[in-house]
């Protein structure tokens, strides 16, 4: 084993719970590199939304996982600890795997993710799958001039309710220009536009998923109940506050092994900074080949049912919080120098005068009226609550 600098890539299964995107975080240490370690996460989640990830580390690979697996599919089901294969998975992109039927949990079952690959046979243990309780709120927290915290409320009665709990999110956000733009230039024309075009960069949206694992327990308290837990730190002048912000928390229940699983990976990055240090035997989970189960795998499956609670808050309305930049200034700029301000980072407010001659513009800092340059999208939600284009 050689001591080596690479860059890792730190793969949170944010879509492994649900989520439509998974979640990367570069990282470059010197680590021990253990290559051609087989990868699995995921959770088996009732009745939609179970994916898994099956991936192997290389050190010949610019990525962290090994880019050659994803033409070796694998043969991924979910069976029971009463012998009954209940689904298959399909293939949907590199090394993922989805359970695109129906699935309920049967009282006193237990489950597992069985695979073939090259020619070797894997399986999870078999675990209990743990009823998640409602979301009883998501709320926010205003610390004025400070930040916006994002807070989780939930109990669970169940006598044998489980006090160990784990959260991820999806943030969607509409962020909105200071000025609108009556012309936009694509880099050829300038256009007149009007607010319901939709070539207007008045309005943009932007979303980011969970990358920490966030979790949660009540194990040495009377009641299992947890009350404003913090979720999501927002600071001051962040874009996410510029006019509606919107946050999709998703919950799920956890066994002891579970939790601990989760916390130890956790804690491996927060100390380490990375996934394999110190040493990833200490993280190997619940994974074994059967072919061979001297073979270390890394990775974890539990199973869990998964609630849900979106919301909506007009950041707009919180004084002294939005994203903060120069506004005031502006241009007077011909016609034929408009690529030139562009590449300044300029942009066209309005028109001044066209009378008799060129046309003159008044241009302004582009993140003034540009949307789009602050990294947003015209892609709006399909729940966004307005009319907006």
């Amino acid at each position: 084993m050689k001591k080596l600098s690479i860059k890792l890539y730190i793969v949170f299964y944010c879509t492994m719970i649900g989520l439509a995107t998974g979640c990367i975080t570069p990282y470059e240490p010197d680590v021990e590199w253990i290559n051609d370690l087989l990868v699995v996460e995921g959770t088996i989640i009732a009745p939609y939304g179970t994916t898994i990830h099956i991936n192997r580390t290389n050190e010949g690979s610019s990525s962290f996982y090994d880019p050659s697996l994803t033409g070796k599919k694998a043969i991924v089901t979910l069976i029971s600890d009463k012998g009954t294969t209940i689904a298959t998975a399909k293939n949907t992109t590199g090394g993922t795997y989805t359970l695109t039927d129906s699935i309920s949990f049967k009282p006193g079952e237990k489950y597992a993710i069985h695979f073939l690959l090259d020619g070797k046979e894997y399986q999870s243990d078999f675990v209990e799958p743990q009823i998640t309780p409602e979301i009883d709120e998501v709320n926010f927290q205003y610390k004025e001039q400070e930040e916006v915290n994002i807070r989780v409320s939930t109990h669970n009665d169940a006598p044998n309710g489980s006090p160990y709990y784990r959260w991820t999110y999806k943030e969607d956000w509409e962020i909105r220009s200071e000025y609108f733009a009556s012309y936009v230039w694509d880099g050829e024309i300038v256009e007149r536009i009007s607010h319901d075009s939709p070539k207007n960069t008045f309005y943009c949206w932007k979303n980011n998923s969970s990358i920490n694992f966030l979790l949660g327990k009540t194990e040495q308290m009377k009641i299992n109940k947890i009350k404003d837990h913090t979720l999501i730190n927002i600071p001051r002048y962040d874009d996410r506050l510029s006019y509606l912000y919107s946050v999709l928390v998703r919950q799920y229940s956890l066994d002891k092994e579970a939790f601990e699983y989760f916390r130890n990976l956790q804690k491996n990055i927060d100390e380490a900074g990375g996934l394999f240090a110190p040493q990833p035997t200490e993280i190997k989970g619940n994974i074994t080949c059967l072919t061979n189960p001297k073979e270390t795998v890394i990775g974890y499956i539990n199973a869990s049912t998964e609630t849900t609670y979106r919301l909506f808050f007009n950041a707009y309305k919180l004084a002294g919080m939005g994203d903060v930049y120069n506004c005031k200034e502006t241009e007077s700029v011909l016609l034929k120098d408009i690529g030139n301000a562009y590449g300044k980072g300029l942009a066209i407010l309005d028109l001044i005068d066209d009378r008799g001659g060129e046309p003159i513009y008044k241009c302004i800092n582009r993140r003034c009226v540009d949307c789009l340059s602050r990294g947003g999208t015209k892609d709006k939600p399909d729940f966004w609550p307005n009319d907006h284009k």
